[in-house]
């Protein structure tokens, strides 16, 4: 009878030692899938701060670099009075077009919000009527270099700093955006910290629990 009743009691003892430690099996694998989709939700941060914001970033720097290489071309192209040499800017010039085009399409594809579509759409129409001013100074320079210098020096301009201003409000369009994804990522990242630390702390909490009630548990036998 006493062995059978010292079975039970161990029988007893294993089970409740078995369901202490499935309870922290328990709670570590929570919160090890809670960290995880924590984990993905940053990477996903990540991948749109760079793909969404700090690479088009780039892509508009490039475009911006590129539209006063051209208005540089144009007024060294004033200047000239070598045909070859005329040539050679007019071609620079239409290569650089076919790139800040290729790169205006390419930042349209990407994610915008309802700021970055007008400043882009307020932009393709001041470099489309730019450009017609473009064509009109070198038709112009052909029979008038003053006139040309003049209209360069002037509407042209004027008209220049009409696409400059959206492009500059789209760049900073983007670091607010980006700035507020960086945040995200910090705070998401912070939470998971914090869960993980928890976690650690109640394993431990619960392993010394369950070391002192077993201890205690052979004492009283």
């Amino acid at each position: 009878m006493t062995l059978k009743t010292d079975w039970y009691k161990k029988t007893g003892i294993r089970r409740q030692v078995f369901a202490i430690f499935a309870v922290i099996t328990g709670i570590i694998m929570t919160v090890s899938l809670i960290g995880i989709m924590g984990i993905n939700r940053v990477a996903e941060d990540i991948n749109s701060l760079y793909y969404n914001r700090l690479l088009p970033a780039v892509e508009m720097a490039n475009l911006t670099e590129k539209l006063y290489e051209n208005r540089l071309f144009l007024e060294e192209y004033l200047y000239l009075d070598n045909p070859f040499m005329q040539k050679d800017i007019l071609e620079k010039i239409e290569k650089n077009h076919k790139s800040i085009d290729s790169i205006a399409s390419k930042y349209a594809e990407s994610h915008l919000v309802e700021e970055e579509n007008r400043f882009l759409v307020n932009y393709r129409k001041e470099i489309f009527k730019y450009k017609q001013l473009e064509s009109e100074i070198v038709k112009l320079f052909a029979t008038d270099a003053e006139s040309a210098r003049t209209l360069f020096s002037t509407e042209a301009s004027e008209e220049f700093k009409k696409i400059i201003e959206p492009i500059h409000r789209i760049t900073d369009v983007q670091l607010k955006i980006g700035e507020k994804l960086r945040k995200e990522s910090i705070q998401e990242a912070n939470a998971i910290r914090l869960a993980l630390y928890l976690t650690m702390g109640v394993v431990i909490m619960a392993m010394i629990v369950t070391g002192t009630w077993l201890g205690f548990v052979y004492m009283m036998q």
